[in-house]
Order: C-alpha cells, then structure tokens, then sequence
C-alpha cells in the first residue's frame, strides 16, 4: 500500500502538490516529505523558511498527538482501522454483555422490599408534607422527593433497571468517543496508500 502511494505522487501536478506545502497539517507527515521530494526532483526549490515552517508544524501537531490520551487510546485500540473497528466493537460488546448480566441477576436475585412497620411510609403523609413546605418551602419538599427518587434507583428490582440504562449511556459514551478518535486518527483520503489526488485550494 505504501509502495502504491508513492507511486502516485509523481502522477500528481506541481499545483496538487503543493498543496501538501501550503497546508501540511492536513496531511500526514509522510505525504508532505514525499511531495516534497517530488517537488525537488522536478527541480523546484522550497525556500528554508518554509521547510523551517512546516516541519516545526508538524513536530508540534505530531507531539501534541503523541502526549494526549486520545492518542494512546488509538495506539491501545489498534493500528489499522480495520483492526480499531474490531476491537471498538468487541469492547462495546462486552460492557454490554456485562452490563445487561448483572442486570440480571440483580432482578432475579432481589427479594421483596421490606414494608415499613407502622404500614405506610411517614414521608408520604399530608401532614408531614404540608410540614415539609412550611418549613423549607416547595424548593425542600421537590429536594425531598428527588432523594427519594434517587435512593430509591439502587434498591431491589429497580437497580436491575438502573444498572441496565447504565450501561446503554457507558457503552454508548464509549462507542461514540473511541469511533470518533478513530475516526480522526485515520489520514486523510488523499494521504492513504493508493488514494486520490488533494483537492485544489482546499484544506
């Protein structure tokens, strides 16, 4: 594949790739050398200033990438992007697969809730509501309700749903963020072995 894209460079017109030249971050750092070199065989000479220019740039876009998370999130995930496909959607299936079978077992294993002694649950009284509101205002008792609500997600058969939603949000964050520095780690069409030409005037 890389043979195959070194072999189109010399195909391409002095316009395209100077290109290479004019915007070399859009480009992988391989495919501004090759354009060079293409440039200089056909008896072009690129002022140092601006080979000082570009290769400063892509030292910095390359470390930048190099020193971020991202970056070794997509090192972890594979080198091609048929190998980071692959492993995005077995990670994602397995978060999945683990996710949805605890979920399980935590609504087949949970028992009843225990009812409260006294029958009902004083929180739900009129009085000790309207006593709520006195003292604290609608803001104390919408608080109070929120609580409960949240207490109530990680008790009995409800944290089955809980842990289920979980891992829908969990591997969805994941699957969405891994494709997209995938996605973003990939060279650009014109750089890939083999590929088209880059368009003229355009980044």
């Amino acid at each position: 594949m890389s043979d195959t894209f070194h072999a189109r460079i010399p195909t391409l017109s002095d316009t395209e790739l100077r290109q290479y030249l004019d915007h070399p971050l859009d480009y992988r750092s391989e495919a501004v050398e090759a354009a060079l070199a293409e440039l200089r065989r056909r008896g072009q000479e690129v002022p140092l200033a601006e080979l000082d220019r570009i290769r400063l740039g892509l030292e910095q876009r390359d470390a930048a990438r190099r020193s971020g998370a991202g970056f070794r999130l997509v090192h972890w995930l594979g080198i091609t992007p048929a190998a980071r496909r692959l492993r995005i959607r077995l990670v994602t299936g397995s978060l999945l697969a683990g996710g949805f079978g605890s979920a399980i077992i935590v609504y087949l294993t949970a028992g009843p809730e225990a009812r409260n002694p006294l029958g009902y649950e004083p929180e739900d009284t009129k009085s000790y509501l309207r006593a709520m509101e006195v003292y604290g205002g609608k803001a104390n008792l919408l608080a109070s309700e929120f609580r409960q609500w949240f207490e109530g997600l990680w008790h009995g058969r409800t944290l089955a749903y809980t842990l289920a939603c979980l891992t829908v949000l969990l591997a969805g964050a994941f699957w969405i963020a891994a494709t997209h520095l995938a996605t973003d780690a990939d060279p650009a069409p014109c750089d890939r072995a083999g590929g088209g030409t880059p368009p003229a005037g355009s980044r």
